[in-house]
């Protein structure tokens, strides 16, 4: 038997069947659909374009066996619906960036709007875009029923009812993250009804019924599980509270599980299961390595700069800010800029190389779990060996490097098992399979005393007015 774990990102559906005995994915199939962008930051999808590419994606699979369906996906998208239940144009994506104007007025007219929601808010947040459709006049302002995910409208369009999973409410600047109900001062100041919006829920919604959406035999049971962050958090670490993982691509953060709602501020906390998941995230991680090797190492390649650094581990003795382009973590600094800071006659190239490698896991330090236990790392920059061992080091934590490449929908099949309580030995998180461990050279570690400390300071001389 099998979990059909079917994933609606940004760019397309990706379904894949996993094999409850053994947790290895049998068949996969992929499926694009195109984004609109429009003037003013605008970006939008349209609902039956995620429909049809989940079909095709589903389709290519043998579903004769499957034991559960589980739909994952974005997060922070809105769909309006008629009283018909038919998509009204199109959904405004999570990264539309159109309504300033309308998430000014509501911070204006809610004042506490950050601490109810546990969150910062901006223009991409959903109460904001549902403000300016009213204030526009646009025809979407007149919805009878909002949906928040692709998941959200899969699930509508199988008949079982309009819900939004926990995570990604608390994605959508509407929902008081304490209580984990939508907050209706929010609702009046975005102008819509708290009637409109869907059941925040997760877990088994249903069963799938003869000529269903997805073209599936009757009698599946449907999960909805978290949305997108928390399934891949899910299927690296599993749902333990106090443990975390590191993700180093072009962008970087850490994930950590916890069971406490922290003051709000630059980290985002998203709602799971009784807890917390937290996330720090910095704007360039590789992509400031890669602006280095071009700036201080004359644009040689990757694998060329790594070769510089492995014959030792020695702090570079240098600090560097990763901030190429703002920031969002530690602190939240549109105008903060990259800098390094101790150079000398002496500094080469390959120093200044691992002060920027070095930067970007100090930038990131403060958002990690409290723990000695291995760090698990993910994405393009943990193919570098000089990297890890410098992750190893700055936080006294042996780095675990996982192939990340399922994590999403391994995530979304184990939401199906613990909501169907389903015998599935072989469907574990990632970190419990096979790995490469890095340890912690501890005089390195020494080495790197007191820069934590200073890193951080660094960022509030730098980032001041």
């Amino acid at each position: 038997m099998h979990v059909l774990a079917l994933d609606l990102g940004t760019s397309g559906a990706k379904a894949a069947l996993i094999d409850l005995l053994t947790g290895e994915t049998t068949a996969a199939c992929s499926q694009p659909h195109p984004t609109h962008t429009l003037p003013g930051g605008g970006v939008e999808q349209s609902p039956e374009d995620w429909l049809a590419a989940a079909r095709v994606a589903v389709a290519a699979l043998p579903t004769d066996d499957v034991a559960a369906l589980s739909v994952t996906g974005q997060m922070q998208d809105l769909i309006c619906l008629d009283g018909s239940g038919a998509a009204i144009g199109r959904a405004i994506l999570y990264n539309d960036t159109r309504a300033t104007d309308a998430a000014t007025a509501i911070a204006t007219e809610v004042p506490h709007w950050v601490e109810i929601t546990g969150n910062e808010q901006n223009a991409t947040s959903n109460a904001a875009m549902l403000r300016r459709l009213h204030d526009s006049g646009d025809p979407r302002a007149s919805a009878d029923a909002v949906l928040f995910s692709p998941t959200g409208y899969l699930l509508h369009r199988l008949g079982l009812g309009q819900f939004v999973d926990p995570t990604t409410a608390s994605t959508t600047g509407l929902m008081d993250l304490a209580t984990r109900t939508w907050s209706r001062e929010v609702c009046a100041a975005a102008h819509c009804s708290p009637g409109t919006l869907p059941e925040i829920r997760s877990g088994h919604v249903g069963d799938t019924a003869d000529g269903n959406a997805l073209g599936l035999p009757a009698g599946i049971p449907v999960v909805l599980a978290p949305g997108d962050a928390a399934c891949t958090t899910l299927g690296i670490i599993g749902d333990q509270p106090g443990t975390d993982y590191l993700y180093l691509g072009t962008s970087g953060w850490c994930a950590q599980l916890r069971t406490d709602m922290q003051a709000p501020g630059p980290v985002h906390q998203l709602a799971v299961d009784d807890g917390i998941l937290q996330i720090a995230a910095v704007l360039s991680a590789a992509g400031t390595a890669d602006w280095a090797r071009t700036t201080f190492l004359g644009g040689i390649t990757a694998t060329e700069a790594d070769t510089l650094l492995l014959d030792a581990r020695t702090p570079s003795g240098l600090l560097a800010l990763p901030s190429l382009h703002g920031e969002r973590f530690p602190v939240r600094n549109d105008n903060l800029r990259a800098a390094v800071i101790g150079m000398h006659a002496g500094t080469t190239g390959a120093d200044l190389y691992r002060a920027v490698l070095e930067g970007v896991i100090l930038a990131l330090l403060p958002g990690m779990a409290d723990t000695t236990a291995p760090l698990p790392v993910v994405g393009g920059g943990a193919r570098s060996l000089p990297w890890m061992r410098i992750a190893a080091d700055i936080t006294s934590r042996p780095v675990q490097l996982i192939d990340d490449a399922d994590a999403a929908l391994t995530g979304c099949a184990l939401a199906a098992v613990t909501a169907l309580r389903l015998d599935a030995p072989g469907i574990r998180p990632l970190t419990h399979h096979p790995h490469t461990l890095i340890d912690v050279d501890e005089d390195a570690h020494a080495g790197y005393g007191g820069v934590a400390t200073r890193h951080r300071r660094l960022y509030d001389l730098l980032g001041s007015d």
